[in-house]
């Protein structure tokens, strides 16, 4: 059966590039309702991205998820921040938080009440909080100047593991307190009543560090297409370059249009997919390229579209038994991965899709578009020919013997004969 797959697609002549027209209209069509949709509806960040705290809990007796959903609903939270792991029999569920300040609140009026136990109810002026892995409180006060170390000795007591900071100004102190996370499983522990459970992992992420987050993750996928033009192009040839980089975009693209309109979490490993992508696609668009560079050279006198077929149809065996295989694999990490490593399947398996299609119909006939514009670059960086003083071009480079036969006999003919 394989045999007659591989003798099949050796023997397939195809002219793949007399449907780059519409190859390109299907896909720039993809890319725009991608983008639209990422602009539009917005993925579904995850809280690398946005903030909060993920708790992994696993029960001691057999515990069904509407239940915990039910606890969250009761603490004014999504119900859908809750999956289970392992089966539903295991008793093991994820939780997602992705407010980062929920329980702030409790945590400001604790903190209050304990400064007016400890100095009066006049002391603080004015109290700023804000919500990262721990709690921060910006205190401004009146009376006598404190050190932070004073305040630190009296705080600790109440708040174990608290940090104390000089402020901006003289009667400005800065409390940091951690285990806000703690705080947050003592409330599901206190909505799920008399259920006991263990804390397998926690993980918080503040909201400042998931912005920054993202930000990075957009700018690595884009340093990694900018050095893959610059990449291509040194290996090969500057037109080949724009037709890799685009057919790396255009796999992205679709994976992430993928993942905003399912409504798929956009987390960190997704990034590391979307990398992990464009390294694939790239080694599969840089074998073509190596066919087309060899054919190039081997058969000078076959036109450019000719030279294209018959490269992508020699390699389609390669291409088709390389994706083919790879996608076996990522399948099973799909199926049987769990909730961990799923999303990183899914994505790898929209980019094997999409990364061999583009391949084919994207950056090869790319190939052919830059043949077309090349020339009238090069006229654009090399402006205006310059001409003799009757207005005909003078070469600037070295003249070929045809020319120089025809300003000869230009020189020996009386003008206006």
């Amino acid at each position: 059966m394989l045999e007659f797959v591989k003798r099949y697609l050796d023997a397939l002549e195809f002219d793949f590039v007399s449907y780059r027209y519409r190859a390109a209209a299907f896909s720039g069509l993809l890319m725009l309702a991608s983008w639209a949709v990422f602009v539009i509806i917005g993925p579904n960040w995850g809280i690398d991205f946005t903030g909060g705290t993920e708790i992994h809990i696993k029960f001691d007796e057999a515990t069904d998820i509407g239940d915990v959903r039910a606890a969250l609903r009761a603490m004014d939270l999504s119900d859908d921040a809750v999956q289970a792991v392992n089966g539903m029999e295991s008793g093991e569920f994820v939780i997602r938080i992705q407010d980062a300040a929920f329980g702030m609140e409790e945590l400001e009026v604790e903190m209050a009440d304990a400064l007016v136990k400890l100095y009066g109810p006049d002391w603080v002026t004015e109290m700023r909080s804000s919500a990262e892995v721990s709690a921060r409180f910006e205190i401004d006060y009146t009376g006598d100047l404190k050190t932070h170390q004073e305040v630190a000795r009296d705080v600790r007591p109440l708040f174990p593991g608290a940090t104390v900071s000089p402020g901006r100004n003289d009667n400005t102190v800065v409390v940091q307190v951690p285990g806000l996370s703690e705080r947050i499983k003592d409330r599901i522990a206190s909505s799920l009543g008399d259920r006991s459970f263990e804390v397998l992992s926690t993980d918080s992420v503040g909201p400042k560090v998931g912005g920054e987050l993202r930000r990075q993750g957009f700018i690595s996928i884009m340093a990694t297409l900018g050095l893959v033009l610059i990449y291509v192009a040194f290996r090969f040839d500057v037109g080949f370059a724009p037709g890799a980089v685009l057919a790396l975009a255009h796999d992205v693209s679709l994976t992430v249009g993928v993942f905003v309109v399912a409504q798929i979490e956009f987390n960190l490993p997704m990034i590391g997919a979307l990398l992990t992508i464009v390294g694939y696609s790239l080694n599969d668009t840089i074998v073509i390229y190596d066919r087309i560079r060899e054919n190039r050279d081997r058969y000078r006198r076959n036109d450019l579209p000719t030279l294209l077929n018959v490269s992508i149809s020699e390699t389609l065996t390669r291409t088709v038994a390389t994706s083919v295989t790879t996608l076996l694999a990522i399948t099973m990490f799909l199926v049987l991965g769990g909730p961990v490593i799923q999303n990183f399947a899914l994505a790898m398996v929209c980019g094997i899709v999409f990364g061999t299609y583009s391949t084919v119909f994207v950056a090869s006939p790319m190939i052919l578009v830059m043949e077309d514009v090349k020339p009238w670059l090069q006229k654009m960086v090399a402006g205006p020919p310059p001409v003799d003083a009757d207005g005909e071009a003078v070469a600037t480079g070295p003249m070929t013997a045809t020319e120089q036969r025809r300003r000869e006999r230009a020189e020996v003919e009386p003008k206006g004969s």
